[in-house]
């Protein structure tokens, strides 16, 4: 019994499908007047103008490709350029600039002649012209007097100064 459906519904598909075979089910999106005019004008003309826009389009696969490689060129000069300047910028990190060595040599040595003159004074006197300073700027002229200086002049300055400068000078 279900045999007998089963063969209506596919006879029925059938005729269906083989009428349908001869017309279009859907409507086509542009004009089957302008298809058929252009497929029985001239085939010569269609033909050329195909090859025209062929020729065009690979002029400008040529040309893309063309700015494709120039464009990788100027990438790699571009890299290569980066590489130079960060090994110049890593060898210019690691050797120190002349006008900085000088800079401190002269800080130093003016540190140094500052010193000296403090090391010649009586600790009074050094002691009265340094509690005037802040013990920041004190400890780079005090550092380098030999310990028994340090100590006199330490002894003679005011309390809170002296306090101050020995925390200072012990944590360098």
């Amino acid at each position: 019994m279900l045999i007998i459906p089963l063969i209506l519904i596919l006879g029925t598909a059938y005729l269906v499908l083989n009428y349908a075979n001869g017309r279009p089910m859907l409507a086509l999106p542009f004009s089957t007047e302008e298809t058929s005019k252009q497929t029985k004008g001239t085939p010569g003309k269609e033909t050329s103008d195909l090859e025209s826009r062929l020729k065009i389009a690979n002029q400008e696969i040529k040309k893309l490709r063309n700015e494709a490689t120039e464009q990788a060129d100027t990438l790699k000069v571009k890299e290569q350029e980066i590489t130079r300047l960060i090994a110049e910028r890593d060898q210019l990190k690691q050797t120190p600039s002349p006008d900085k060595t000088t800079e401190e040599d002269k800080k130093t040595t003016k540190t140094a002649s500052v010193t000296d003159v403090y090391a010649e004074m009586s600790p009074k006197e050094a002691a009265t012209i340094l509690n005037e300073l802040s013990p920041t700027e004190v400890v780079p002229i005090i550092e380098t007097i030999d310990a028994e200086q340090q100590a006199a002049i330490i002894a003679k300055m005011d309390a809170k100064k002296a306090a101050a400068l020995t925390q200072l000078l012990a944590t360098k």
